[in-house]
């Protein structure tokens, strides 16, 4: 992989993050009313639906009111993010798309719903767990990620 790619595979993956969420909370936003919930499929209806919610605090709804907080956070995130990518290898592949995945979140919740509504949308609801959308989903599978990657490399040292 080329320099530029390797640099460039986080902007593209933090973009199309942003895209889909964005995208997916302006189906909501108009397709439904606040407090509406719609049932995905009967044999899921204990299970999963979308209920259309908004957010003042962090992911999966807690911490509410702290929103501009987190929106200046998020933003020394993203500015963290930006500086390192320029610092790994470009073997980091695995790298670049988890810091990518929660890049694009941090800016799809943290930064345009915050600064452009005042508020995030939720609307992904497993039931037993608190109301969600598409950017908490990929800041949490990006962290999951690096996680599996720290993992991995602690073994690799360890055996060397």
């Amino acid at each position: 992989m080329s320099v530029l790619k390797g640099k460039v595979l986080l902007y593209l993956v933090g973009f199309t993050i942003i895209v889909i969420d964005q995208y997916t909370k302006f189906l909501v936003r108009t397709n439904m009313v606040l407090g509406e919930t719609i049932i995905v499929h009967p044999a899921l209806v204990d299970i999963f639906d979308l209920t259309y919610t908004t957010n003042t605090g962090i992911a999966f709804g807690l911490f509410k009111g702290i929103g501009q907080i987190v929106s200046v956070i998020a933003a020394l995130v993203v500015i963290v993010i930006i500086y390192y990518n320029h610092q790994f290898s470009d073997r980091e592949v695995w790298l670049r798309v988890a810091l990518g995945m929660q890049m694009g979140g941090a800016i799809g919740n943290n930064l345009i719903d915050r600064l452009y509504m005042g508020h995030v949308i939720d609307f992904l609801h497993i039931h037993y767990w608190p109301i969600f959308n598409v950017a908490d989903s990929s800041i949490t599978v990006g962290v999951i990620i690096m996680l599996i990657l720290m993992v991995k490399d602690v073994r690799e040292t360890k055996v060397s």
